[in-house]
């Protein structure tokens, strides 16, 4: 990859060292799949951490992604199209927030 591939906000971020991330929280039907279909989806982004929580029903899970800001509008563009999504929001992470 040449620096002219690079798209200027992911490069800022990676030559600055900039660690700034925001939290996506995403409530999914979970049909069993819920979990493969995210990771799936956000294959080549750059995720920090995600954490699934599945309801002892099986009807409605959580899951909470970690992505630095530069990833975020694509990972939020592309969770939305994602059929099982049920409500989708972002915050800076770090900030703490009920579930």
């Amino acid at each position: 990859m040449t620096r002219s591939d690079v798209l200027p906000a992911v490069d800022d971020a990676v030559r600055t060292g900039d660690t700034a991330c925001h939290t996506l929280t995403v409530t999914v039907r979970d049909g069993g799949h819920a979990l493969t279909r995210i990771s799936a989806l956000l294959n080549n982004l750059s995720v920090r951490r995600l954490s699934f929580r599945a309801a002892d029903g099986g009807d409605l899970a959580v899951c909470e992604i970690v992505v630095p800001v530069a990833d975020s509008p694509r990972a939020l563009a592309k969770l939305r199209r994602c059929v099982e999504v049920v409500e989708l929001s972002a915050h800076p992470a770090g900030e703490t927030r009920a579930i």
